[in-house]
């Protein structure tokens, strides 16, 4: 009986090895991503998907959250092409965008962006549209680089005073765990086969897992001097929009809601020429939950900003 249990052993560990080869080749072979529907730019020594589409004037760029694609912001960027010259991009690692080296602060990544659009030919200045966390990297931008900023859009992205508590920075170290495991099983195709994309999971590759990580573990390496509400009316009289949730933030994540409205309206008075704007019907996805909310806020600022120029 024990030589038939540990020859029923055998035959499972290599049933379960032989299952994790064929869900590791098949990731593999399944991971190799099709031709990208825009550029793939150069920048610090790797490749980033860049999609442009639109009329000429000035740019309209979209900045994606953590842990998003920029094929999710494609709708809009297709309605707001109508009247705007709008590019979207993957950050290192996400999409068609080849991974970066771990350990990027949030201001690398702001350079990252300029550097983008420099060596895409985009001419500044740009209204920068951003959604979450991506409202850290574009306002980042605008701080080291005013005179290259038109306007801000900001949708839902968090204020200082509230993302650098520490029970929100222990929540999103938790975050990071688990996305750290599931990039372990994504590399056995794992997701890729339950196409859990149906389910609002978007994404699939081992190597966007990891670039979500690292833009969790940047906001741990923000300075304390940094991590205070800036100054109202520092960003002068640039032209900002705030558009901040109407419902609040569902399960874990309501850790986030505590001086969530107050860090908007702090957000919205950075600039002399702010307003803060209530999507009442949208949780943390305005940007899908009222799109035309968002288009119309764009619409808005690129008109003014033409006009101007």
């Amino acid at each position: 009986m024990y030589y038939a249990a540990i020859v029923l052993l055998y035959w499972l560990v290599i049933i379960v090895a032989g299952l994790l080869v064929i869900g590791y080749a098949y990731e593999h072979i399944a991971g190799q991503r099709n031709r990208p529907p825009g550029r793939m730019v150069s920048v610090n020594g790797h490749r980033i998907h860049l999609l442009c589409k639109g009329i000429t004037g000035p740019t309209v760029v979209i900045e994606q959250g953590a842990g998003e694609l920029s094929r999710f912001w494609w709708p809009m960027q297709d309605q707001a092409a109508k009247f705007a010259r709008v590019c979207t991009y993957d950050r290192a690692g996400y999409g068609w965008s080849d991974p970066a080296k771990p350990g990027r602060t949030i201001t690398d990544r702001a350079e990252e962006l300029r550097m983008l659009l420099l060596n895409a030919g985009m001419e500044a200045p740009y209204l920068l549209v951003a959604h979450s966390y991506g409202g850290l990297i574009v306002r980042s931008y605008a701080e080291q680089h005013p005179e290259e900023i038109a306007g801000l859009v900001l949708v839902d992205t968090p204020e200082e005073s509230t993302l650098f508590r520490r029970e929100v920075l222990d929540f999103y170290s938790k975050m990071r765990t688990l996305n750290r495991i599931i990039g372990v099983f994504a590399q056995f195709g794992m997701f890729r086969l339950l196409r859990l994309e149906r389910y609002g999971l978007g994404l699939s590759r081992p190597a966007e897992y990891t670039a979500l990580c690292d833009d969790l573990a940047s906001l741990e390496l923000v300075p304390q001097t940094d991590r205070a509400s800036k100054q109202t009316g520092s960003y002068g009289a640039l032209p900002v929009v705030v558009i901040t949730h109407g419902k609040p933030f569902p399960g874990p994540f309501a850790v986030l809601e505590r001086d969530w409205s107050g860090g908007q309206q702090r957000l919205a008075a950075l600039s002399t020429n702010g307003i803060l704007m209530v999507a009442a019907n949208s949780n943390h996805m305005i940007q899908q939950d009222e799109p035309e909310l968002v288009l119309d806020a764009i619409r808005r600022l690129h008109h003014s900003i033409s006009t101007q120029v």
